[in-house]
């Protein structure tokens, strides 16, 4: 019972971390790595910037950690991780009925990466979809995976060393 609460309470930090991702300038600059792929595949979840992934990282298994989940558990989720964050970028499209209001599905998680001015700042859920219907942050209306991808703007630059570099420059607004 208490294990569950914690795992749930772990969820809403992480979906809390996602969001702080995209709210707040600093860290958006990192993620934006990941937001920069123009179109979405399997692949597209592992494209990261490397301090994001180190944050992400520390954060969420060092809370495990505290929490005091075994390293079998820790182990655990970071398959179940993995597997998810390739499947909720593959193209599979499927059916989910009712499903799809309380997991993250690909048709759920595609619109996250969305450059359509609705799905800006939406769907930030990683795991239970039903946390973006709570915070009133779930795209709403849409079928489908969605037409555009990647940052508002184009601003990303191309290849893997000059997005590790980008959130270290300046940008013409900062």
């Amino acid at each position: 019972m208490l294990l569950d609460f914690l795992a749930k309470m772990q969820n809403a930090a992480q979906y809390g971390t996602h969001r702080a991702y995209h709210e707040i300038p600093f860290l958006w600059r990192y993620h934006a790595v990941h937001h920069s792929a123009k179109t979405m595949d399997w692949l597209a979840g592992s494209r990261q910037h490397m301090m994001e992934l180190v944050l992400t990282r520390v954060l969420v298994l060092g809370a495990l950690f505290v929490l005091g989940f075994s390293k079998q558990v820790m182990d655990a989720y970071i398959i179940i991780v993995g597997f998810q964050a390739v499947f909720n970028h593959a193209n599979v499209h499927l059916p989910w009925g009712p499903l799809k209001y309380l997991l993250v599905t690909p048709d759920f998680h595609h619109w996250h990466h969305s450059s359509d001015e609705a799905a800006i700042d939406k769907n930030y859920a990683a795991h239970y979809a039903f946390l973006d219907y709570l915070f009133g942050t779930a795209v709403k209306g849409q079928t489908g995976f969605p037409e555009n991808y990647g940052v508002q703007g184009d601003y990303m630059p191309e290849g893997f060393v000059k997005q590790q570099l980008f959130p270290f420059q300046k940008l013409e607004n900062d």
